[in-house]
């Protein structure tokens, strides 16, 4: 006998969730019949795909085996169901929120892909701080984001996918001048970087917060960029993410000292509520995974 979409689903969210009562739940079916579903696909695929010896069930090598290729096939069964429903509404809104380093380095070839992909969607693009996209996310303005260092939130999936290391660029009228800077060299210097309770806002204070010191002097901005420009013509020291480097060139003049101790990384993560085109969102986060992965040394960001 061969596996059903309903099988494959049941095993997907019992998965995604860790719990089969989480995934009745997001499934609206009993607790009983999710079971009974993923015993049958372990049935017909003839491998136990779930290791229900402990209190939550976990993959085992096999259900890992296969668990991204169900990601994908659940994907093309939502796109197929979605244009046999409502063929017009394959011309559909996606609202996508980036981050400014995420969408400075990736963005573009995630558009691209997904013109690609979805040629008659229309998409629409908002880069912003990373604290206001996920207020959007959850008041359902924006479809997905690509942000840093998210809340975690019931009912909404967060992926990691960047872990992107932040360093410190410092004026040309800066008045240190050494190779490697610490949190007392910086403490008088006019520090600049995003509005808190950005990633890079805490991670800001977190590494003066090592030496038990306090900057005298913070000025925030929300655009990357014009922290970069402000330190270049101000002589203070701004923290940004490395991934940024490349749009800077060398027209600002900008050191980059050695940080001791080194800099926390910001954590780039996928968000999007799991009820609204939860396989599509995921089918987006794994591109972005794949793009994001030649910069990230193999490094995943964490939750």
């Amino acid at each position: 006998m061969r596996y059903t979409l309903s099988q494959a689903e049941a095993f997907y969210w019992v998965s995604k969730l860790g719990s089969f009562r989480a995934a009745a739940t997001q499934l609206n079916q009993t607790q009983p019949t999710v079971s009974l579903r993923v015993r049958e696909l372990e049935k017909n695929l003839g491998a136990e795909l779930l290791d229900r010896s402990s209190y939550r069930p976990v993959m085992t090598p096999a259900g890992a085996a296969i668990f991204a290729d169900t990601e994908r096939m659940l994907a093309i069964a939502e796109q197929i169901q979605r244009r046999s429903r409502n063929a017009p509404s394959e011309d559909r809104l996606l609202r996508i929120g980036a981050a400014e380093s995420f969408a400075a380095r990736i963005l573009p070839e995630l558009v691209s892909a997904l013109e690609v992909r979805h040629p008659s969607w229309q998409i629409n693009v908002e880069v912003d701080v990373s604290t206001r996209l996920e207020t959007a996310l959850l008041d359902r303005n924006l479809d997905i984001a690509f942000l840093a260092q998210p809340r975690i939130h019931d009912g909404i999936s967060v992926v990691p996918l960047w872990s992107v290391d932040t360093v410190w660029a410092v004026g040309k009228s800066c008045p240190f001048k050494g190779e490697t800077v610490t949190p007392e060299l910086l403490v008088n210097v006019p520090v600049h970087t995003t509005a808190p309770p950005s990633g890079l806002f805490t991670n800001m204070m977190a590494w003066f917060g090592t030496r038990g010191v306090k900057p005298s002097r913070v000025v925030t901005c929300d655009t990357i960029a014009v922290i970069a420009r402000l330190a270049s013509a101000r002589g203070g020291a701004a923290l940004i993410p490395e991934a940024m480097l490349p749009a800077f060139g060398d027209e600002l003049g900008l050191r980059f000292p050695r940080a001791d101790p080194p800099v926390l990384p910001l954590n780039i993560c996928a968000m999007w509520w799991d009820d609204a085109g939860g396989f599509e969102c995921a089918y987006m986060a794994d591109l972005a995974r794949q793009l994001c992965a030649p910069l990230s040394g193999g490094k995943l960001a964490a939750v």
